[in-house]
């Protein structure tokens, strides 16, 4: 394959080591010295203020605010807040949704040397939710927590400083007051992001001003189209995670580009999501499974939203061990058939990343040829696979990685092994036959991946991709139960829980039996399955803040289903392909 222009040529180093491991490193050069993230902000207010840095929808209208009018805007917040008596190191908590004020406060944050730290509005609507936010915030002790005025009777109270509503501080943000920064460094830290409990509980990771700007030069060496035209993104992502609030939000003031913020994708909402892209034409569409099957539902039947996505888009980004095989196919083809523009059809690329890397690890460094696919590290870093029992752990090294944990005394260290390298727990393989310097593919979660009472090891991040494309469209999710057990069994979440599909359970039993007859192993074949009642708890904790499925509280929270799909003569409901009953 031709190397395309937008996306720099691979130049990965390998070494092969004594205990098995082999080290990955990226020869591509970082910047030195690095700019400040408020460097390249002032540049481009210097160079083009009236660009518009960010947008949101507001009562069916378009807020559009640019680079100077936010500088203008920040600048007079964080002035407020050193009148509220917030110093340099202090910590500002945020319960609040992506938008024009939140991205001030960021801003501002910055500008103050205050501490930013996300949560997500979520939190509030649960008791699972409001314990959890109450364990952040008494992690973080915050100077100052920001939240929606009608939420603050939900807002944990103990260790959340004061509270201050948007409404309140809009007012002095709009004052025009100036603000002179005070002295910043590149190892003082920025903002605090919470892992998303995926394998435990969630935890306060330290972000510093450095590993926001190694993050995104390592982003310009890897995409060189970043540089060569001004991004556009429209982007629904959570700005409580790192993906969308630290990596998108930055990566457009990096390379000077406009964000525009959207609802998280739905069918209620796509034609409005439809008219943004017709306003925008990004340059960059980054989703998820979910999100692509609505979006290419739409265009199929909006010529006029399918060329304006495609007139000047770049690259299509996914995080893909979730997608199904259906879903893949149809995004390529609707990639194929195009209308292109000037630059050709847009890259389908994926990636890999953790809170504790301020986001980003590993890009791919050509168009992705399968789902799973998580590219090689970065410019200026290096990867590590070394082996645990039959599989590889990533680890990662460089100035993308966290000083620490937030704890109450300090910082706590993060799991680095005896060379410095992140423990990651997640499990890869090479995605071309003993060439991992190739390319990688994800194989699963250590946390998750369990081993039945044969001795043989489940990998449940492969299984369950597996599972879902084998069951394509019918399925939302499954839960993979076999911890001390001889066999695996499935929960079923069905992806449309509102209609009765009376063909739903022959549909399923067809399927998963084709999955065991293409792979019939004892960790892969399952022995039983039952569909869910209804779909995962998200107030029990049963999905996490990304919307993913946790495995372990799903199992523990339908412990009789799971006895009921062990018992020795299964139920009728039970889908049974068991050969070698107990």
């Amino acid at each position: 394959m031709d190397q395309d222009p937008r996306l720099a040529t691979s130049g990965i180093a390998r070494e092969n080591l004594a205990d098995g491991s082999v080290v990955l490193h990226s020869r591509a050069p970082l910047a030195e010295p690095l700019p400040d993230i408020l460097d390249r902000f002032d540049h481009w207010c210097a160079t083009d203020p009236a660009t518009t840095f960010i947008s949101e929808r507001n009562g069916g209208e378009n807020q559009s605010v640019g680079y100077s009018e936010i500088d203008m805007i920040s600048d007079a917040l964080a002035a407020h807040l050193v009148d509220r008596g917030i110093t340099k190191g202090q910590r500002v908590a945020a319960i609040l949704g992506a938008g024009v004020f939140h991205g001030a406060l960021k801003f501002a944050c910055l500008k103050a040397g205050a501490i930013h730290v996300p949560l997500s509005p979520l939190l509030l609507s649960s008791d699972h939710g409001r314990a959890r936010l109450a364990a952040q915030l008494a992690t973080v002790r915050p100077r100052l927590t920001i939240a929606m005025a009608d939420q603050h009777g939900a807002v944990p109270d103990e260790h959340g400083g004061g509270l201050a509503s948007p409404d309140e501080l809009n007012a002095a943000s709009r004052s025009g007051t100036s603000f002179t920064r005070p002295a910043h460094h590149a190892d003082d830290p920025a903002a605090v992001y919470f892992t998303s409990g995926s394998t435990g509980d969630p935890k306060g990771v330290s972000i510093t001003r450095s590993m926001m700007a190694s993050c995104q030069s390592a982003y310009g060496a890897h995409w060189p189209f970043l540089a060569a035209h001004r991004p556009a993104l429209i982007d629904w992502l959570p700005w409580h995670h790192v993906f969308g609030g630290l990596d998108n939000f930055h990566k457009m003031i990096w390379y000077g580009g406009s964000y525009h913020v959207e609802t998280p994708p739905g069918p209620e909402n796509m034609a409005a999501m439809a008219a943004r892209i017709r306003d925008v034409r990004p340059t960059i569409h980054i989703n998820v499974p979910f999100g692509i099957d609505l979006l290419l539902e739409h265009l199929a039947h909006d010529a006029e939203t399918r060329e304006a996505l495609f007139s000047r888009l770049d690259l299509i980004f996914f995080a893909g061990a979730g997608m199904g095989a259906e879903t893949w196919e149809r995004l390529l083809a609707a990639v194929a058939a195009g209308p292109h523009g000037p630059g050709g059809p847009p890259l389908v690329v994926s990636g890999y990343g953790s809170t504790e890397a301020g986001s980003t690890m590993c890009l791919g460094h050509e168009p992705a040829g399968r789902t799973d696919e998580i590219g090689l590290p970065l410019p200026g870093h290096s990867l590590r696979l070394a082996p645990v029992d039959d599989a590889f752990e990533v680890r990662f090294r460089g100035p993308n990685v966290s000083p620490g944990y937030i704890g109450a005394d300090g910082l706590l260290p993060l799991d680095l092994d005896e060379d410095g390298y992140l423990r990651t727990g997640d499990l890869a393989r090479a995605s071309h036959a003993d060439r991992p310097e190739l390319g990688l593919s994800f194989d699963g979660r250590l946390a998750e991946d369990f081993k039945l009472t044969t001795g043989t090891r489940v990998k449940v991040g492969a299984l369950r991709h597996a599972i879902l494309a084998a069951c394509a469209p019918d399925l939302q999710d499954i839960a993979i139960a076999g911890a001390g057990h001889d066999r695996l069994a499935l929960i079923l979440f069905p992806a449309n829980t509102k209609s009765n599909d009376a063909e739903l359970p022959c549909r399923l039993t067809a399927a998963l039996a084709a999955h065991n007859a293409a792979m019939p192993g004892n960790s892969t074949a399952i022995a039983r399955a039952a569909l869910a009642a209804g779909p995962p708890d998200r107030a029990a904790g049963e999905i996490n803040d990304k919307g993913h499925l946790v495995q372990k509280t799903c199992l523990a929270n339908r412990a009789n289903l799971v006895e009921r799909l062990y018992r020795e003569t299964p139920d009728r409901d039970i889908m049974n392909f068991d050969t070698n009953p107990a």
